[in-house]
């Protein structure tokens, strides 16, 4: 089942993703893979230059490529939307556009009150990456 998708999918924003890796939970990604989503955009920024080659994300997203995600139907037209909002970059706003449009749970940093706030402002279920991992 590595490579089967789960029943029930999630989608991440990068904050989410690293909190699990600073909380040294890269295994539950691992064992769920086929229930994760990540936007190409959150992929890019986990991608980033900057980033060291050897990060744990990093080298996940480049081993698990099928768990990245790109824009269906219209989702480009949500993220644009989402996008001009203030407060909510590139990565976040396509996480919210994802779940928004195929009606998924979006695990995103539930500190990050502004971001969270607005998402269920747009009838998004956010859970925090502790809650997901109680799924697990």
């Amino acid at each position: 089942m590595s490579n089967q998708k789960e029943l029930f999918q999630y989608v991440f924003d990068t904050s989410a993703l690293i909190n699990l890796k600073r909380n040294k939970k890269m295994r539950f990604l691992q064992k769920r893979k086929g229930g994760i989503l990540i936007p190409e955009k959150v992929a890019q920024e986990i991608n980033h230059p900057m980033v060291p080659v050897h990060d744990p994300l990093r080298k996940f997203i480049l081993r698990h490529p099928q768990v990245i995600t790109q824009f269906l139907n219209n989702e480009a037209d949500e993220y644009l939307r989402i996008r001009s909002q203030p407060g909510i970059h590139g990565g976040k706003a396509s996480a919210m556009a994802i779940a928004l449009k195929r009606n998924l749970p979006l695990v995103i940093d539930e500190k990050d009150t502004k971001a969270t706030g607005k998402a269920r402002n747009h009838g998004i279920n956010t859970i925090n990456w502790q809650q997901f991992l109680g799924r697990s």
